[in-house]
């Protein structure tokens, strides 16, 4: 009936029409839909002709008809129905293109009133088969959409591969409409883009689908027009500016703001339009500037959209800048730097009268430091003149273009009196703290362009000039030339480049001028310039060099707040002399230092400042107890100062300590953090000094004043002792580190009187003593722990719920700490295990606990019972016989209650504490050998026999025991299945019958994928026991991991994968690991596969001989189907590397030449690949596995170099062309650089080792020297190919500077008649680099011999 009913409208279309509302063309899609399935296509054919000869026209029936959305939806269906010869001559016939052209005209002019009243209704992109609502902006859209997706299911039916000739010529001839001038394309294709436009501009993107293809949709359809010379003129006129429209929407360094549109949208349009404009626009502009000085298409773009200045000129420039320079030789590349110096004098012509042009250049530089494109320096001079030294100052502007091009302030007169100019401007008023920040990026940009030529000291000399002039005029405590000389406030601050930058000859010419300049009447620029040169000073050439030079020119300063900073010279003064002038320097400011420290504030930068240099005094004189006794007073007077003080502050605030601490020692003085910051320093300041104090006072300074006030934070506490505990000269020192640990066990102890112990405080003691190593505490000391938590044990298993899950955690912890050595406390008794036990196993969770939470519960419960066992069983006598006679009793009442219980309504942790008593027992000779307990073992394995299988009744009994969650239950089976590894006969399990057991394997298997743990360790538990029951003994296809806590992940499959083939015979594993590979290279290759195949390659590893062989084994079959797997590119690729790298280092025999070559190849192809997404192999393994073959396999690659280098080669190549600066897991291209270097060097400079056994042994030459000779003759292309690559593409400095090693490793194998060869094969570019890159080899690379 269906295609009757199709037939039957189709041919009533011609009579009735569309209908007064469409219904009829509702009517046809309903039928069309119904007769989808049929393989005729005449009614399909008739509805397109009739459907496209009622369109075209201007009459207002055939623009509704036209407009109307389901119109074009009936035409996207039978688009796809009819074939393509008969499709394309019904669109010639019927003018298609024309009837496009004219909806798109319409489409892109949505009328104002129209679309206002179309507001009112709810937005669903279905407008009523009206003419004024279909004008309106909405009924535009659902116009636009629908045609877009017609054209694309058109376009798409075009790409795809047509079956016959009839086909083919068809799809020729639709192409052929498309086939129209660049004046009609553009015309086309700018309606297209108007849409798009009107799209982000309204409020109703979000609701439209499909939209993602709309540009790729439009650059495909202007791929079909007829090329022409003039086409990049048609985009500049029509199609350029509402491009900058879309592209204004979608960038925020256009825009100016981030964009309202979704994030993917705004990606994916924006990367289209951009390869759409780059090729079409940018690109022919560019060629015709390259090759006939031609501007025109840059000037007609600027033209047209004059108007619209505020998007054009950031757009074009944004284009243009993002256009990738793929020019090869150094002319070229001279002409892209004038085309853009042209592109930017052309924009900035443009916007010069705008009366926003500072926001549009601010825009534009930002742009190109962005795109790290430099502009000409006389340009920029011209605009920070014309732009931001006007009657306001931009500062912004200024600093951009500062940072673009440092060079505008050298090289010429100019850039002197620009500089000057700004120097003046920054100091000629108090700052606006808005501008402080860019105030100081231009300051860092100025620094960057003496460092450019090679001119710190001018910088230093104009750095002192206006800290000067800014004193002067009383701006220092707001002035960013003042910020900038403060520790830390920068990334690159001066201090880390006076050594790199300057020698020491230069440095002494600055501190010579700097004496001449009357620096008595700076004081505080004098202060602040000498300590950020004494702070950089570390080296004992330059330290020699300076001597008591800053000493000199700070010394007869008086003290005051602005001279703080000298007592950081002095310091460093004090630190750099020898043990005679030291003296001397201690005995010229000792008076100035004892009045400061008895008399001055102690909330001043000046006190503070003294402070660290009395204990820098200290320090450097300590060995000397006469000369340090006089700073040693003065530091013990004044902390007694500071504590008084601090009595009346919460020092502990966790915001303000936080801060202090992180800033560190070399922080400035802030009278807000004061008591913070003193505190900070005297823990982090030196990190000899608390032991210092401690033996001068047997004290430890502040911390009894400020942790023992009732108001103190346990965040603020943590922080304090965590940073006091993180000095290792604090532990390493026996008498600080005692006094350290007393102090925390005190604290424990006086924890007791918290509620629900351990509560908070309770909780911060126990971390921080669990975060001291075992080492530092005395035996005493370990009992004391051991005694205060056996007291608090009665209280804690009396009211079990009262305690925290956290805190049982954590007293489990310390317990096993403490054991972990002798110690043996009052009232130690085997009761206090099962104690533990029943408390925690009887635990009421308020809420759900997750099974990974259980299982470390169990776990951890294991490890303190097995140490505290431990102990008994090592150090044996009447006390330990008393102890393990009480465990009888406790096995005893183990087998009375499993006859009355429910298996799983033991409590659970008694069966943990079972295993720990079969552990111990069966390790320790002298509990076996006591009469007394020889049964002990034998009755607690019993008990543990018979509570197994039970357990397994009751899981096959119970069959909803995996579909909910019941704490109690939960934890019982994690402490059964853990409890099981020591039991020896399972013949008791096999009285439950195969069907159950098999019923119960798949119950667990369907919630094992789901990531329950409870059903993997039921799982395991089946495999290990009753493998031979169940119905799939050896599962090959492992599900992903992902639903499995990440730290649970890697042992569970290990454990599943070992309890699988833990009695297997090699020949059976080997099978099962074909099996493996088999569903990995098939369609199953999630994490779990990856993970089981490793695992079973690491068990047939240690299981076969050295050369790999074993009964059926064949690991090099293995090693081969795994590297060709890495070629699809698997989402779990790290893990199949890891595996071929374990093959290749550990079982290198069982390798032949094919696994070399195979692994080459596959490294080769997956390098020159340029996939981007998480599938990719990671470079960094890629180095791995050549480097593994290089140093296992160096005697197979003899005669086959050409293959390693083509693969070396290739990873060169993906190194500079394709890694990103960073990845996902941080691996830096620096971090890339290197670990390619160690693969050159490798083969440059093999070990002994590696070609021990390439000559004979008889042989006079050394086998390395051989090796040498021969990767000689080779490795000179590698270097051939790194000069290619930094003339074709921009290798950042930090990997030059990685690389540089490697490169010197392959100018020392080179003999010189390679040399020359590698010479001639060179363009004078290439020479040049090579040039460079040899005078540095034979400066800083050569070995030299010495």
């Amino acid at each position: 009936m269906g295609k009757l009913d199709l037939i039957k409208t189709v041919r009533g279309l011609d009579q009735n029409g569309p209908g007064g509302n469409g219904e009829n063309l509702e009517k046809l899609w309903s039928n069309l839909t119904e007769a989808s399935d049929h393989q005729f296509h005449a009614a399909e054919e008739s509805a397109l002709r009739w459907l496209l000869k009622s369109m075209n026209g201007s009459s207002p029936e055939a623009e509704t008809i036209r407009r109307y959305p389901l119109t074009w939806t009936i035409l996207d269906f039978v688009f796809q129905k009819i074939p393509l010869f008969s499709l394309a001559k019904s669109l010639a016939d019927r003018k298609f293109a024309a009837v496009l052209q004219q909806t798109l005209k319409d489409a892109s002019n949505p009328g104002e009133e129209a679309g206002a009243s179309g507001g009112k209704r709810k937005r669903s992109l279905a407008p009523l088969y009206a003419l004024d609502e279909l004008k309106g902006l909405e009924g535009c859209l659902a116009t636009g959409q629908a045609v877009f997706n017609a054209l694309k299911s058109l376009l798409g039916r075009l790409e795809n591969n047509a079956v016959g000739s009839r086909d083919r010529i068809g799809a020729e001839h639709i192409k052929s409409l498309f086939s129209t001038s660049a004046t009609e394309a553009a015309t086309l294709s700018s309606s297209f883009f108007i849409v798009c436009v009107l799209l982000l501009a309204s409020d109703i993107c979000d609701d439209v689908d499909g939209k993602e293809d709309w540009i790729s949709t439009v650059s495909k359809i202007w791929d079909l027009h007829l090329q022409g010379d003039t086409d990049a003129l048609e985009i500049a006129t029509h199609l350029f500016r509402p491009a900058a429209a879309i592209l204004r929407q979608l960038e925020p360094s256009i825009q100016g703001q981030k964009p309202n549109v979704n994030e993917a949208l705004a990606t994916r349009w924006s990367a289209d339009l951009q390869k759409f404009m780059h090729r079409n626009f940018i690109l022919p502009a560019r060629t015709y500037f390259w090759n006939r000085q031609d501007f025109e298409v840059i000037s007609r773009a600027l033209g047209v959209s004059d108007g619209k200045t505020r998007t054009s000129a950031p757009a074009l420039y944004f284009l243009a800048a993002g256009m990738p320079d793929v020019s090869t030789e150094s002319d070229l590349r001279r002409i892209n730097t004038i085309w853009m110096d042209r592109i930017f004098k052309a924009v900035e012509e443009q916007i010069r009268t705008k009366p926003d042009r500072n926001a549009l250049m601010k825009r534009i530089l930002a742009q190109a430091v962005g795109n790290s494109v430099a502009i000409d320096a006389g340009d920029l001079r011209q605009v920070c003149r014309n732009y931001g030294l006007g009657s306001e100052i931009d500062w912004s502007l200024l600093a951009n273009a500062a940072t673009c091009n440092p060079d505008i302030f050298q090289m010429s007169e100019e850039g002197t009196a620009l500089l000057n100019d700004i120097c003046s401007q920054s100091i000629s008023q108090q700052p606006d703290p808005d501008v402080f920040k860019d105030q100081l990026d231009l300051i860092a940009a100025i620094k960057k362009s003496f460092q450019t030529r090679r001119d710190l000291s001018g910088f230093l000399r104009l750095w002192f000039s206006q800290l000067c002039l800014t004193e002067k005029r009383k701006l220092a405590s707001s002035s960013p030339w003042f910020d900038i000389g403060r520790e830390g406030s920068r990334e690159n601050t001066i201090s880390s480049l006076i050594e790199s930058e300057l020698s020491p000859h230069q440095l002494i010419g600055v501190i010579e001028w700097l004496g001449g300049q009357d620096p008595g009447s700076y004081p505080q620029s004098l202060c602040v310039f000498t300590s950020v040169v004494a702070q950089g000073l570390h080296s004992e050439q330059f330290i020699d060099s300076i001597g008591m030079k800053l000493f000199d020119l700070v010394s007869q300063l008086k003290n005051s707040s602005k001279t703080a900073l000298k007592w950081r010279v002095i310091s460093k003064a004090i630190s750099w002399t020898s043990p005679e002038e030291r003296k001397n320097v201690w005995d010229q400011v000792k008076d100035q230092l004892s009045k400061l420290l008895r008399k001055g504030a102690i909330k001043s930068a000046e006190t503070f400042e003294a402070l660290k240099c009395c204990y820098e005094a200290w320090d450097s004189m300590s060995q000397d107890e006469d000369a340090a006794d006089e700073s040693s007073k003065l530091v013990e007077k004044f902390t007694q100062r500071l504590v008084e003080d601090l009595a009346s502050y919460d020092v502990l605030e966790i915001t303000k300590l936080s801060a202090s601490l992180g800033s560190g020692a070399r922080s400035e003085f802030d009278e807000e953090l004061a008591s913070q910051q003193y505190l900070a320093w005297y823990i982090l300041g030196g990190s000899r000094f608390s032991r210092l104090y401690s033996r001068k006072t047997d004290e430890i300074p502040l911390l009894e004043t400020v942790s023992s006030a009732k108001d103190a934070s346990p965040p603020g506490l943590h922080a304090l002792w965590s940073a006091l505990l993180s000095n290792d000269a604090n532990l390493n020192d026996a008498k600080l580190s005692r006094k350290l640990l007393d102090r925390l066990i005190t604290a424990l102890a006086d924890s007791e009187k918290e509620k629900g112990w351990p509560g908070e405080r309770g909780q911060l003691w126990i971390r921080t003593l669990c975060s001291v190593p075992l080492e530092a505490f005395s035996r005493t000391q370990r009992e004391q722990v051991m005694g205060i938590l056996d007291k608090r044990r009665e209280k804690m298993v009396k009211s079990p719920k009262r305690v925290s899950l956290e805190g049982w955690k954590l007293v489990l912890d310390l317990a096993s700490k403490m054991m972990a050595r002798p110690t043996f406390y009052d009232g130690m008794r085997f009761s206090n295990l099962v104690d533990y036990a029943d408390a925690i196993s009887s635990l009421s969770f308020e809420e759900t606990i997750n099974d990974e939470t259980l299982l470390e519960l169990v776990e951890r419960y294991f490890a303190m019972a097995s140490t505290i066992l431990r102990q008994m069983s090592d150090n044996f006598d009447e006390r330990s016989a008393k102890y393990f006679s009480e465990s009888l009793e406790f096995i005893e009442a183990c087998e009375t209650e499993e006859t009355k219980s429910v298996p799983l309504g033991l409590p659970a942790l008694r069966i943990t504490l079972l295993k720990a008593i079969i552990v111990e027992l069966s390790r320790s000779s002298t509990l076996q050998s006591q009469s007394s307990l020889s049964q002990l073992q034998q009755n607690a394995k019993s008990a543990l026999t018979r509570h197994i299988p039970a357990v397994l009744g009751e899981l096959i009994a119970d069959k909803k025991f995996l579909s909910k969650h019941d704490n109690l239950k939960d934890l019982g089976l994690f402490a059964t299945t853990h409890a099981a590894e020591v039991m020896d006969d399972a013949s008791e399990l096999s009285q439950h019958k195969s069907s159950a057991i098999r019923k119960l394997e798949k119950r667990s298997k369907e919630a094992m994928d789901a990531g329950d743990l409870r059903a993997w360790k039921i799982q395991i538990f089946l495999h290990k026991y009753l493998g031979s029951e169940m119905e799939d003994p050896r599962p090959t296809r492992f599900t992903g991991l992902a639903n499995l806590p990440s730290k649970a992940r890697e042992s569970l499959l290990r454990e599943y994968i070992t309890s699988i083939i833990a009695d297997t015979d090699v020949a059976d594993a080997s099978n099962y690991l074909k099996k493996l590979i088999s569903e990995f290279t098939g369609d199953c290759d999630t994490d779990g596969q990856a993970l089981a195949i490793q695992h079973v390659v690491g068990h047939l590893i240690e299981r076969t001989d050295l050369h790999g062989k074993g009964e059926g084994v064949d690991l090099s079959t293995a090693h081969s189907e795994l590297t060709l797997s890495l070629l699809k590119k698997s989402p779990n690729v790290a893990y199949t590397c890891q595996t071929v790298q374990t093959l290749l280092e550990k079982k290198p025999q069982a390798m032949g030449q094919w696994n070399i070559e195979v692994t080459l190849s596959t490294v080769s192809d997956l390098a020159l690949s340029k996939g981007t997404n998480s599938s990719t192999v990671p470079f960094a393994w890629l180095c791995k596995l050549v480097g593994t073959i290089i140093k296992k396999h160096r005697l197979r690659l003899e005669g086959h170099h050409h293959l390693l280098l083509t693969t070396v080669q290739a990873l060169l190549n993906s190194l500079i062309l394709n890694q990103p600066k960073s990845t996902i897991d941080g691996t830096t291209q620096e971090v890339m650089a290197r670990l390619y270097g160690r693969l050159i060097t490798l083969i440059c400079e093999p070990t002994a080792g590696a070609v021990s056994r390439s000559q004979h042994q008889n042989a006079l030459d050394s086998a390395t020297d051989a090796a040498k000779r021969s990767a000689g003759r080779h490795v000179y292309l590698v270097l051939m190919q790194y000069v290619k690559l930094q003339l074709e593409a921009d290798v950042p400095r930090e990997v030059g500077e990685a690389l540089e090693p490697a490169m010197n490793s392959i100018f020392d194998v080179t003999p010189p008649e390679v040399r020359k060869i590698l010479n001639d094969a060179m363009d004078a570019s290439g020479r040049a680099i090579l040039r460079e890159m040899f005078k540095r080899y034979v400066k800083f690379g050569k070995w030299s011999g010495v």
